[in-house]
């Protein structure tokens, strides 16, 4: 009988060592890199696994462009069972969803071309053109392309998003629902789902899978072992050699069927650090969920520390019990957590600034990263606070992390059974439940910042900074998300409100 994986056992059964995880983590930690979980496996065994408070491992998480992957392996499913052929031209398929006239370079665009995102456009579609509708896929084929199919790369998040649309025209399922079926043995969560595009008719087969950590780690141990799992093929060997190999030069290591190359193997990668490494040689995989959309570099960064200091000692062989390191690393992960903004958690301007409210000075219409708010004001109490703009107010905790939903989204109630729609036309905002986490701290006495994450099915990074004067206060708002906090971007100055 196959031996059964994804059990939690001793890094040194598996010939690592607890304490250079636990170095590992602590490097992470001090670098404030902003991670919510990991997972690290070898030879299909769980060696180290955390999440970081408020995140656990049965929350479904958004994996971003780990989306497009896990859309890949549907398609070699759906493949391997003779339901289409990748050679087979996207206009082959959603006939109904199609102008007149479609373009020949369209036309001679294969499914393969998708999966190496080697399209001819040079961006998304949905990003070029729109139609009333905003049917993603019709856009697909009115684009005008700007070369021919097959031959460069060109990151193109649409092509998942056809690919998932396919997956789900030919097996009558969602993308979650047939993976969930299809790949039974890896008992994905019964969560699993997916964000749908705009007009609600599929899934968001680019950027929208909703799953746990688990989840991903276990789907990358697929990919890793070439579509087997405990000795059962469940996807074509071909296929998923073909799907982790290099297929289309990018400028880097290479590019596969949805599948990022990497110097040690491949990788699955999402936005923000949502991210599966599969490391071939080593029979590891170390999946990780963050947010750090507003320091991208980090998570590069984390990729080498893991590459400098596990992978090199990894042994062939297991490693005398270090009980002494295992039970550090064990007590290390219980305790983690997102850590709150840095900084003085008291400033004389605290005393001077609460309950005052600011009259923001216009910026005219057209005006470059200007904000365009009517009043600001500030309270404050031990140990928290709270700002409050055109009757929206945000709490924040002042060395700790305020939870609440964002102002000016739905409320958990009203979006209950409502699927999440990707928000992408704010003029035509669907209804979305957008949970957030709050902190901030003063970076010099009349300088204070808040750092707001968004942690439901959006991930999202949105850094307010209030500057004090005599004169009155200069605000500065950054997000770092997708289509969502649009109007919450940008400068604007006010001065004190008389009373």
């Amino acid at each position: 009988m196959a031996e059964k994986w994804m059990n939690i056992v001793s890094p040194e059964s598996m010939g690592v060592s607890s304490r250079k995880i636990l170095a590992f983590l602590r490097s992470i930690d001090e670098a404030r890199c902003c991670m919510h979980g990991f997972c690290i496996l070898r030879h299909g065994q769980i060696i180290a696994e955390g999440y970081y408070r408020p995140f656990s491992k049965n929350r479904p998480h958004r994996m971003y462009s780990s989306s497009k992957s896990i859309t890949a392996l549907a398609v070699g499913l759906l493949a391997d069972e003779g339901k289409i052929r990748l050679e087979d031209s996207i206009c082959d398929y959603f006939k109904d969803r199609q102008p007149s006239q479609v373009h020949p370079w369209v036309m001679e665009t294969t499914i393969r071309d998708m999966l190496c995102m080697a399209t001819p456009f040079v961006t998304s579609p949905y990003e070029m053109i729109d139609n009333p509708e905003h049917d993603w896929i019709r856009m697909t084929y009115e684009c005008p392309p700007t070369h021919r199919a097959g031959q460069v790369f060109s990151y193109d998040t649409s092509v998942a998003m056809m690919l998932a649309a396919l997956v789900e025209e030919q097996s009558g399922m969602e993308l979650m629902e047939y993976l969930r079926c299809r790949l039974a043995p890896l008992a994905l969560s019964p969560e699993a789902g997916c964000v749908k595009v705009p007009d609600g008719r599929s899934s968001w087969g680019g950027s929208g899978v909703l799953c746990t950590l688990r989840d991903l780690a276990k789907l990358a141990q697929l990919s890793l072992r070439k579509g087997s799992w405990e000795g059962e093929q469940l996807i074509s060997r071909a296929y998923m050699e073909a799907a982790v190999s290099k297929q289309i030069e990018n400028g880097k290591e290479g590019y596969g069927y949805q599948f990022w190359l990497t110097p040690q193997g491949f990788a699955m990668k999402g936005m923000g650090g949502q991210m599966a490494y599969c490391m071939p040689d080593a029979d590891m995989v170390f999946a990780m969920t963050a947010d750090m959309q507003d320091e991208p570099g980090k998570i590069g960064w984390v990729e080498e520390q893991f590459y400098q200091q596990i992978l090199p000692d990894v042994s062939g062989e297991a490693l005398p019990e270090d009980g002494a390191g295992r039970s550090a690393l064990e007590d290390y992960c219980r305790r983690l957590e997102v850590r709150p903004h840095e900084g003085a958690l008291w400033s004389p301007w605290m005393e001077r600034a609460n309950g005052k409210t600011y009259r923001m000075i216009p910026n005219e219409e057209g005006t470059w990263a200007s904000l365009h708010l009517k009043e600001v004001s500030l309270d404050f109490e031990e140990g928290r606070g709270s700002l409050t703009w055109d009757g929206h107010r945000l709490r924040f905790g002042l060395g700790y992390y305020e939870t609440q939903d964002f102002p000016g989204f739905a409320s958990k109630e009203a979006a209950e059974g409502i699927p999440p729609v990707v928000y992408w036309y704010p003029q035509e905002p669907p209804v979305l439940h957008m949970p957030c986490m709050v902190s901030g701290a003063w970076q010099r006495e009349q300088v204070l910042e808040l750092l707001c994450y968004a942690v439901g099915d959006f991930l999202g990074v949105l850094k307010i900074r209030l500057v004090f004067s005599e004169e009155g206060i200069t605000l500065r708002m950054e997000k770092f998300a997708e289509k969502f906090w649009e109007e919450l971007q940008g400068f604007q100055s006010g001065v004190l409100k008389e009373e």
